[in-house]
């Protein structure tokens, strides 16, 4: 499970970090930078000479970048989606009333934190994972991209799924 998570985590990563290239292509206020003015003012201010290196890695950061912190909060929401869903099916199984009080949706992100923070995220474990997966081929890395997204995808089949009716 915790092989499992990680490579989830890797993937949601490479995926992130695609997107965020994607997006630098069309982005108009990455134009702002190419200003002299504030080309100056951020050199001088700042000490940054080159602002789009700066964003990515910003952004992209394996150690600690913004992105880490997005595809963190993905996985967490993950696992607290795959509890909510289950829990459901077993209620409706079971016979029991669908009725769900607050704290067992709290209890139920508290345990998802949990779970990630013991697999991923404790001990900067994730960056052990990512020099691993960086050796991976780049069909190998698509290959397990496509299956993280056909997961999410069933994580999400599934939600909708548990709130039919059997």
């Amino acid at each position: 499970m915790k092989k499992g998570l990680n490579i989830l985590h890797f993937c949601l990563y490479l995926i992130e970090k695609k997107i965020h290239f994607l997006f630098n292509k069309i982005n108009p206020a990455l134009l702002l930078y190419k200003i002299p003015a504030v080309k100056r003012r951020m050199k001088t201010k700042y000490g940054i000479e080159n602002t789009k290196e700066y964003l990515d890695d910003f952004w992209t950061n394996q150690k600690n970048g913004f992105s880490l912190h997005l595809i963190g909060g993905w996985l967490v929401g993950l696992i607290f989606i795959i509890l909510i869903s289950l829990t459901i099916i077993a209620l409706k199984v079971s016979g029991f009333e669908f009725n769900l009080p607050k704290y067992v949706f709290i209890a139920f992100g508290i345990i998802s934190y949990v779970i990630c923070y013991f697999a991923t995220f404790k001990n900067d474990t994730y960056l052990k994972y990512f020099k691993e997966f960086n050796t991976w081929t780049i069909t190998k890395k698509r290959i397990n991209v496509i299956i993280s997204i056909g997961f999410i995808l069933l994580v999400i089949a599934l939600f909708f799924s548990s709130l039919l009716y059997f």
